[in-house]
């Protein structure tokens, strides 16, 4: 007979049930506006409320959710101005850790990136919205990752939970998801070409977020942009 497994203690149930809800949201697996119902995120992460109830506390503390008046938590709905803010940011950040990132680049690190970005095309191909973005963010990170800063690592983790969310709106404009952005990273770092890595990434950035600023400036009354108030998760 095979011996159960012990259950993971109070403290390392409540890391594990934080660090998918954080993955969840930078990967905008949550969207702008979406009540965070504590029942069904329990039930779908296996556990009871409590730990769910703790890591949202603190995810409102972070600013990545915000609670309601009537005491209830949603992720954030960003204005035009606070997207435009937001994506500057993310390229002064993100250059700058994938032009440290390009000083050091090995062999597996592209190897690593390629496979990824194949896996973000395959997904987009194949309809699976989800995949995508949960590819398009494993590629930034693994390459983040490689910078080496522990300064950087977490602004940018932060920067990806208030912006997270929107890019799901990203996935009703096809060409955003054609990986060449991700190609000409990887092309730039192949050649240890540190400026060419940093102005492909900040492309890549602001080519999402001038279209989601565009779309949040226009007030669209069809596609994912009119469907702000999700049902409960």
């Amino acid at each position: 007979m095979e011996e159960a497994k012990p259950k993971p203690g109070r403290g390392k149930l409540q890391d594990q049930v934080l660090a998918r809800l954080r993955y969840g949201i930078m990967s905008g697996l949550f969207v702008p506006g979406q009540i965070m119902s504590l029942r069904k995120l329990a039930e779908r992460l296996g556990t009871s409320p409590m730990p769910v109830r703790e890591s949202l506390s603190r995810l409102v503390a972070a600013n990545a959710l915000e609670e309601l008046p009537n005491r209830s938590v949603r992720v954030p709905i960003l204005t035009a101005e606070s997207l435009t803010e937001l994506f500057e940011v993310r390229c002064m950040i993100e250059g700058m850790a994938t032009r440290l990132a390009a000083t050091n680049v090995t062999q597996e690190l592209i190897g690593d990136l390629q496979l990824i970005n194949d896996a973000v095309k395959a997904a987009h191909e194949r309809g699976q919205m989800a995949e995508v973005l949960s590819a398009n963010q494993e590629f930034h990170f693994k390459l983040y990752r490689h910078a080496g800063s522990h300064i950087l690592l977490p602004i940018i983790e932060s920067l990806w939970l208030r912006c997270g969310p929107t890019m799901y709106f990203s996935l009703n404009a096809p060409s955003l998801w054609d990986t060449a952005a991700h190609i000409d990273i990887i092309a730039a770092l192949q050649r240890n070409d540190s400026s060419r890595a940093q102005a492909a990434m900040i492309d890549d950035i602001m080519k999402t977020g001038r279209y989601l600023v565009e779309q949040a400036k226009s007030g669209v009354t069809s596609g994912p942009f009119a469907d702000l108030r999700r049902p409960e998760y």
